[in-house]
């Protein structure tokens, strides 16, 4: 299934100018901001059958249970799944392999119409993070990275970052969350 336009084109987007308003300092945050935001989306289809969950228990067959961060459902049944990783401090691709093998898992299990994995980073000469796809993930998942240091279409440095990674640093200090990522 093609992936949802509005996802990867504007949501990031969103979720960067969620940064630089200081409404995101953690992956909690960002989770928050992509709730409000996905949620926001949906209702303006003003359809009952559209519900946005955060954190959904999945139960597989196996015993195994799954938490993805986000999971839209249809008429009661799941439809998207979303991980998201938030590396304001540092970009760890470590931690995506476990996403994957989760969205994977659900895939075969829930029959997800589509999955992303959504990153928001903040990274010096970094213009792109990519993904390597297997090719199951092709078709099924989309991965999209956010630097919060450039503007996602003209890669250039973006005005008043400096400022704002300043008030971000100091408001992370005030509110002892020097350890986020």
């Amino acid at each position: 299934m093609r992936a949802d336009p509005w996802v990867v084109n504007e949501l990031c987007e969103q979720l960067v100018c969620d940064w630089y308003e200081l409404f995101i300092f953690s992956e909690r945050d960002m989770q928050s901001a992509a709730y409000f935001w996905v949620r926001k989306y949906f209702d303006r289809n003003r359809t009952e059958r559209w519900r946005v969950r955060n954190e959904p228990i999945f139960r597989l067959r196996d015993g195994t249970h799954y938490k993805p961060d986000l999971v839209v459902f249809k008429d009661g049944r799941p439809v998207d799944a979303f991980e998201l990783k938030c590396h304001l401090r540092r970009v760890d691709l470590g931690l995506w392999d476990k996403d994957l093998t989760k969205l994977c898992r659900l895939k075969d299990e829930c029959k997800l119409r589509h999955a992303y994995q959504l990153v928001l980073y903040d990274a010096e000469g970094v213009s792109e993070l990519a993904s390597q796809k297997e090719p199951w993930m092709k078709r099924y998942l989309t991965f999209v990275g956010a630097n919060v240091r450039r503007h996602e279409y003209t890669c250039r440095l973006r005005r008043g970052y400096h400022d704002a990674r300043r008030l971000w640093e100091h408001n992370a200090r005030r509110l002892g969350l020097e350890g986020t990522t």
